[in-house]
C-alpha cells in the first residue's frame, strides 16, 4: 500500500473515531500519528467520483466503514476536494477532522470546515467546496486563505447538501417517486428531501412516520440495482443512524407487533446502534409483554452481543439478569467467562440466569462452571445447574451429580439430580440410579419411595 492510501485510510479512521468514538483519545492520537508519518512521503487529495472515494486519482475500497463515513461527511459538508499537503501540521489535521465529524447542516455551504481552516495562519489542509455559501454568512474575501475557494457549479450529487430547499411533497409522495426509475442525481435529491422531512417528523414526535420512511429506505437500498443508487441510499441511511430516531423505531415494536419484522430489519441494518436502541427500550419497558417482544427482537440482532456483555457489569440486578437471559438465547462462547463470574453475584436471580445461560451455551467450560454451581448456596441455582448438565453426557457430569446428590438437602434439587443422571446416561450414572432404585431394609435403611420411583423413571 502506498503512502497516499495509508494517509487516506488513517484520515478516514480519525474522522470515524471522532464521529463514533469521540472519547477514545488514545486511538485518535494513534491515527493522527499514522497520518503525520505517512505524509512525510507526500500529500493526498481526496475527491468523490460518483460517490466513490478517490485518493490521488485512485479509488479506495468503499466496503470499509471508515471510507464510507468519510465520503458521507465530505458530501454532507459540500466538499468537492480536500487536500492534505506533505508534512501537514497536527493542529490542521485535527481541526479539519473535527469539523468534518460534526453533523452537516443543509445550507451551511461547508461553513464548519471553512471556519476550521480559517483559524490556521498557513493552512496545510485546504478545501474546494461545491456550492456558494449563503450571502448573509459570507465574510469578507480577505478573511479567506487563498487555497479555500467556492465553485459556482452545483452538481446534482451535491445539490441536496449545498442549499436549503423545501421538499416538494410529503414523505409518502417522495417515496413513490424514489420507487420509479430515476437517475442517481435525482435519487440523491429525493433522498435528501426525505431526510429533511424525517428530521421534521422526529421533532414533532411522529414516530410512525419516521419508522415508515426509514423502513422504506432500508427496503429501497436492497431493491435498487447499480452501485451509484445503492451508495446514495447507504449514505442517506447513515444520516438516519441516530439514537433519537432508532429509539423511536424500537419503541414501536410493542405497539405494532405486526410490523416487527420491518422494524427489526431497520435495527439490524444499523448494527450496534440499532441493538443499543432496542436494549435501551428493553431496560425502560414496564410490562412483561413489552419486554417479551423487545427480548425476541434482540435475540435476532447479533450486533447486540458486545452491548449485552457490557451490561453484565451493570449495578442493577434486573439489567444483568436480562442481559444474561439474552446471551443464553443467542448463545455465544464470548459470554462464558463473564457469565461464570456471575455465579458469585449477590443476587440469586442473577446467578440463576447465568447458570441457565451457561447451560444453553453448552461448551466444555460452560459445563465445568455448572458443575461448580452444584455447590451454590441457592437451591434454585443448584436446581438450574443440575438440569443444565443433562446434555453433557460425560463421566465428569455423572461424578459431579453423584457427589452433589450425597450432600444435597433440598428435595426438589435431589429429584432434579436423579432425573439428570438418567439423561446423562453414562455407565456410572446408570449404576448410581440402580443403587437408588433398590429397596432398602424393612426397618432400617429404608429409602425414600419418591427417590426410588424417580430413579426407575430415569
Amino acid at each position: 500500500m502506498n503512502s497516499s492510501h495509508t494517509l487516506a485510510r488513517q484520515f478516514a479512521r480519525l474522522v470515524w473515531l471522532l464521529v463514533h468514538d469521540s472519547g477514545n483519545v488514545g486511538e485518535q492520537k494513534s491515527a493522527l500519528r499514522a497520518i503525520l508519518t505517512a505524509s512525510i512521503e507526500g500529500g493526498v487529495t481526496f475527491t468523490l467520483e460518483r460517490w466513490r472515494h478517490v485518493a490521488n486519482g485512485t479509488p479506495l475500497p468503499d466496503s470499509e466503514p471508515e471510507i464510507q463515513d468519510l465520503a458521507a461527511q465530505l458530501i454532507g459538508h459540500a466538499v468537492r476536494e480536500l487536500s492534505v499537503r506533505q508534512s501537514p501540521t497536527a493542529a490542521d489535521i485535527l481541526a479539519v477532522a473535527r469539523a468534518l465529524a460534526t453533523e452537516p447542516l443543509p445550507g451551511s455551504g461547508g461553513r464548519a470546515l471553512t471556519d476550521a481552516i480559517r483559524l490556521s495562519e498557513k493552512p496545510t489542509v485546504t478545501a474546494v467546496f461545491d456550492s456558494i455559501p449563503p450571502p448573509a454568512m459570507t465574510p469578507a474575501p480577505s478573511l479567506f486563505p487563498q487555497p479555500i475557494r467556492a465553485s459556482a457549479r452545483v452538481s446534482g450529487s451535491y445539490l441536496a447538501f449545498a442549499a436549503t430547499q423545501a421538499p416538494q411533497g410529503s414523505i409518502a409522495e417522495l417515496l413513490v417517486k424514489l420507487a420509479a426509475p430515476v437517475s442517481v442525481d435525482e435519487t440523491t435529491q429525493l433522498l435528501e428531501d426525505v431526510l429533511v422531512l424525517v428530521d421534521r417528523a422526529a421533532e414533532e414526535g411522529k414516530a410512525e412516520l419516521v419508522a415508515d420512511a426509514i423502513c422504506a429506505l432500508v427496503a429501497g437500498e436492497d431493491a435498487r440495482e447499480g452501485a451509484g443508487h445503492k451508495l446514495a441510499y447507504g449514505m442517506a441511511l447513515r444520516r438516519t443512524n441516530k439514537p433519537r430516531l432508532l429509539r423511536m423505531i424500537a419503541s414501536l415494536l410493542p405497539r405494532h407487533r405486526e410490523r416487527a419484522d420491518e422494524y427489526t430489519a431497520v435495527l439490524a441494518r444499523m448494527g450496534q446502534d440499532g441493538a443499543d436502541a432496542a436494549i435501551e427500550e428493553l431496560t425502560a419497558a414496564q410490562s412483561m409483554g413489552d419486554r417479551r417482544i423487545l427480548f425476541d427482537t434482540l435475540v435476532k440482532l447479533k450486533a447486540s452481543i458486545p452491548a449485552l456483555l457490557h451490561m453484565l457489569g451493570d449495578p442493577r440486578w434486573y439489567v444483568v439478569r436480562n442481559a444474561a437471559d439474552l446471551l443464553g438465547e443467542m448463545p455465544t462462547p464470548e459470554a462464558e467467562t463473564p457469565l461464570t463470574k456471575l455465579l458469585k453475584h449477590d443476587d440469586d436471580r442473577v446467578r440463576r440466569a447465568a447458570a441457565s445461560a451457561l447451560a444453553k451455551i453448552g461448551t466444555g467450560n460452560a459445563f465445568a462452571a455448572l458443575r461448580i454451581a452444584l455447590r451454590n448456596s441457592s437451591a434454585q441455582v443448584r436446581l438450574v445447574a443440575a438440569a443444565g448438565l443433562a446434555s453433557w453426557k460425560r463421566n465428569t457430569s455423572a461424578h459431579s451429580l453423584t457427589v452433589a446428590l450425597d450432600s444435597e438437602a433440598d428435595g426438589d434439587v435431589q429429584l432434579q439430580i436423579i432425573e439428570t443422571l438418567g439423561r446423562v446416561a453414562t455407565a456410572d450414572a446408570v449404576r448410581r440410579l440402580m443403587e437408588i432404585a433398590k429397596p432398602g431394609g424393612v426397618v432400617f435403611g429404608r429409602k425414600d419411595s419418591g427417590h426410588r420411583l424417580a430413579a426407575v423413571a430415569a
